[in-house]
């Protein structure tokens, strides 16, 4: 399958659920209403909540949400310029699982944070005070298997390109 359509429908799908996030903070924002919102936190975010209430789907959703533009367009450009390379070595199929994958397992790791390692290091610091619920998003677990996959298939061949 020609890489640019696999990368094209993942950044698609990317700057879909972006702009749909940027159209319920303006709907909450202009007319009150939070229930577009409320519906973005718990399919589109990953925390301990949706976790906790067997949302564990969002394991794989959050890669699609992004907190700014900025965020979204770094780690688009980077899934495009090293995903083309990946998806040409291993083919489309195997890198849709190595994405997904390392966005699951980046979610995991993230939630384990959450949940058991920032609150023993804030509770240290700051004397066992309530810790902020934090939601992740972002493409980056994902984007980051795919960098890493690259690197390391440079690192075996002569040539990266």
């Amino acid at each position: 399958m020609d890489p640019r359509i696999v990368l094209g429908t993942i950044i698609g799908a990317n700057v879909g659920v972006y702009f749909y996030w940027q159209f319920a903070i303006g709907s909450t924002r202009q007319f009150g209403d939070y229930s577009r919102l409320q519906f973005m936190r718990r399919h589109f975010t990953n925390s301990i909540d949706n976790f906790k209430n067997g949302r564990i789907y969002t394991l794989l959703t959050y890669a699609f949400s992004h907190q700014s533009l900025n965020h979204l367009g770094v780690n688009m450009l980077v899934l495009w310029s090293m995903g083309t390379g990946v998806i040409s070595a291993i083919g489309a199929s195997r890198f849709l699982l190595l994405y997904s994958g390392a966005s699951v397992v980046g979610g995991l790791v993230s939630l384990a944070y959450q949940q058991y390692l920032r609150p023993a290091l804030e509770g240290h610091r700051s004397g066992y005070g309530a810790v902020r619920k934090v939601d992740s998003v972002g493409a980056s677990a994902g984007v980051m298997g795919i960098t890493t996959f690259f690197a390391c298939a440079c690192k075996l061949s002569v040539s990266c390109l």
